[in-house]
């Protein structure tokens, strides 16, 4: 066994981020560059919640991490209701101003595939965070398990269910993977392990927050036996558990007649809504890994560094091959009120949403 990679020093919140790859295979290219690291960042969204406080995390690690970030350049902002395409317009605008690595959150796993092939043209490297593509090859992907957000949250609604019935799945944009993948673990621990219960899902177009709570609203209206909504993203819950009330639909966590509500993302709003009994369970994805390891990950490009599937990692993940890419598949654990059936308590300083 050979150590690939440097070791990671740097705290993300109360992770003490320090990633040592133990790996197998060539060591790695020694290959630096004078100055800080120059490395663009392409954005699909800037909004409130899970990517507001990436893009506070990543300005707080571009300085510790002692790289420059060029951007971001955020295609919802920029573009008119096609960020695939404004993406490929930002990475040659980045790779113009001369980066020498490139972060990119895609809009759309497949349609990111000619932004990747022209960076590889010229020879710049890309790490993905959040979103991992179906068509192009990058560098790294920074993100968690995005079937086990699914399998974990379902699981949650299922085996805490009062009876049988049903589980809403307010579903987000199926172009991105992360969506897919997150469907597919619903609703394969449904049919595989909850034989009395039934998936019934709803596609929300670019994760757009009023169209999921209309959606989740029609969950509410529409189905008989609801005992539980899956929601693939945090933003919409507020809309939701305001509907929830006013059609009386709503009790707190625990009480009778209660409609299991779980989300994903792990936002510091998610926790409170946890704390105060409006929100059962969300999965942890951990905006400050992410931001952490998209910037540490462009670096290493920029120096050559090489890494291979199979790497395991001293921050409890490990190195594995998604769509033919190498993904450091980051835990992202089930967060609920007590903490109880190996889910993480609210409190734990170990979440993100605890390091404000």
């Amino acid at each position: 066994m050979r150590a690939h990679g440097r070791r990671i020093q740097a705290g993300v919140g109360a992770v003490a981020a320090i990633a040592v790859l133990a790996a197998c295979g060539s060591s790695p290219n020694n290959t630096t560059t004078s100055g800080p690291a120059k490395i663009g960042v392409v954005l699909t969204y800037n909004l409130p919640g899970f990517w507001g406080n990436y893009l506070k995390y990543e300005s707080q690690y571009e300085s510790q991490l002692g790289v420059t970030l060029v951007g971001p350049k955020v295609a919802n902002v920029e573009a008119n209701g096609n960020e695939a395409a404004q993406q490929i317009i930002d990475v040659k605008s980045l790779i113009a101003q001369g980066v020498q690595a490139l972060i990119i959150n895609p809009a759309d796993s497949a349609a990111i595939g000619p932004a990747l092939d022209y960076a590889k043209s010229k020879n710049i490297p890309v790490v993905t965070v959040d979103v991992a593509p179906s068509q192009g090859s990058v560098y790294m992907i920074v993100r968690a398990d995005n079937t086990a957000y699914g399998t974990k949250s379902c699981d949650y609604i299922a085996s805490h269910a009062s009876g049988p019935g049903t589980i809403a799945m307010v579903e987000g944009d199926l172009t991105s993977l992360n969506a897919r993948d997150r469907a597919t673990g619903c609703t394969n621990v449904i049919s595989s392990k909850y034989p009395n219960f039934k998936v019934k899902a709803y596609e929300t177009k670019d994760w757009g927050t009023d169209p999921a709570v209309q959606n989740a609203t029609t969950a509410l209206t529409a189905v008989s036996d609801l005992r539980g909504i899956y929601v693939h993203w945090s933003v919409p819950e507020d809309g939701i558990i305001a509907q929830e009330k006013q059609k009386n639909k709503y009790s707190d966590v625990g009480a009778a007649n209660h409609v299991i509500l779980v989300g994903n993302d792990g936002s510091p709003h998610e926790c409170d809504l946890i704390r105060s009994k409006n929100l059962d369970a969300t999965i942890d994805q951990p905006a400050d890994k992410y931001a952490y390891y998209a910037i540490y990950y462009a670096q290493q490009a920029a120096k050559g560094t090489k890494y291979s599937d199979g790497q395991t990692t001293d921050h409890n993940s490990k190195i594995v091959t998604v769509a033919g890419n190498l993904e450091d598949a980051l835990a992202a654990p089930l967060v609920t009120l007590a903490g109880d059936n190996g889910s993480t308590q609210v409190n734990s300083t170990d979440l993100w949403c605890n390091n404000k």
